[in-house]
């Protein structure tokens, strides 16, 4: 029978969206505002700014399985972010990293995610099966470029468990679309907030070409997660080939911190006249030692799977870009996740940017 939760339950949580909207306007509102005010300040002086002006970018993705022909496991994924380079409220904390000299980008997200099982017409899901899970979050993300070095740190916050949204979601994704309808929410894991810092490292290798003609770049990749959400370390890299290649750091291959800095605009003009295009293809292993949507909620019973704590997966795609936008697809392979998993998982990502 679907598990009920007390009243108590469900005011605390309310209570922690609230928080969680709250915070997420003060974060936005100190972005905004610091740079304008010391606006006012150079104009009230007479001097000069000494500083670049901002460079803004929005950026949508979003990841599902119905490019891979499936409807299962990590089944869809959506993150609206935006970012802006230049000087921020989050100048104290890259000014105390040790990395934190160099070209700053700071972003806000938004993203919803849901897990789902292979059978999701059974009301009463298989318990050797990977639960239902849905998590709604919101991310804030600082990125440090220096030469071809990418620092990239991120905290999330959020909810997984109902009040992520997920099942009315996919619901209603399903009755636009006459899908069958998903019949095991009831037992999707409980609310629980998320606390969660990601880091990870790029390092851009010219192999060959130049820039704003033809070129082969290389990307190592490395990083980790630690909180209740995810706990883990990621190692991988990717290779990208193409024309007129945007002054950046690749893209993003599968969720993670989301999006990446926006393109670097002080190249000469040429480098930016046209379209540009690249094909790309990268791999990473994924060392898991904890995954809540597979491992269960941190306090309380909830249903679980036995996870593999070495999950690797490969992805290949395409990107086409011009001076005030970027539009990028990737077709991910993801290995199996846990025992009695009897195939890999395989979506789409599409990811759209625009530049101002």
């Amino acid at each position: 029978m679907p598990r009920f939760r007390s009243d108590n339950g469900r005011r605390w949580n309310a209570a922690l969206a609230r928080l969680v909207a709250v915070l997420g306007v003060i974060a936005v509102w100190g972005s905004v505002s610091r740079p304008l005010l010391a606006d006012e300040a150079v104009q009230a002086t007479g001097e000069p700014s000494r500083t670049r002006p901002r460079e803004w970018s929005v950026s949508l993705r979003w990841e599902n399985d119905t490019f891979g022909g499936t409807d299962r496991f990590y089944t869809d994924g959506v993150l609206l972010s935006l970012t802006h380079t230049g000087p921020s409220w989050m100048d104290p904390v890259a000014d105390w990293l040790p990395w934190g000299e160099g070209r700053r980008t700071v972003g806000y997200d938004l993203s919803q995610i849901m897990m789902t099982p292979e059978d999701t017409k059974r009301v009463i899901p298989d318990p050797a099966d990977r639960p239902y899970a849905g998590i709604l979050a919101l991310g804030l993300t600082l990125h440090v470029e220096r030469s071809n070095a990418c620092h990239g740190l991120k905290f999330i916050t959020g909810v997984i468990g109902p009040w992520s949204l997920a099942e009315e979601t996919q619901r209603e994704v399903h009755r636009l679309i006459g899908s069958g309808k998903p019949r095991g929410w009831s037992y999707q894991l409980e609310n629980e907030p998320i606390l969660n810092l990601a880091y990870e490292y790029r390092h851009r290798l010219r192999l060959a070409g130049q820039p704003a003609a033809w070129a082969v770049e290389a990307i190592p990749i490395g990083g980790g997660w630690l909180g209740n959400m995810l706990i883990q370390g990621q190692f991988g890299g990717l290779v990208r080939a193409g024309f007129n290649m945007p002054n950046d750091f690749g893209p993003a291959l599968v969720r993670g911190l989301g999006h990446l800095p926006p393109p670097r605009r002080e190249e000469s003009a040429a480098s930016h006249a046209g379209w540009g295009f690249a094909v790309h293809g990268g791999t990473l292993a994924n060392l898991v030692l904890r995954d809540i949507t597979l491992d269960g909620n941190t306090f309380e019973d909830s249903p679980s799977v036995d996870k593999y704590f070495v999950v690797p997966m490969a992805g290949v795609g395409l990107s086409v870009a011009h001076r005030r936008f970027q539009t990028s697809f990737t077709y991910v392979f993801w290995g199996k996740e846990f025992e009695g998993q009897r195939d890999y998982s395989k979506f789409g990502a599409v990811t759209l940017s625009y530049y101002f």
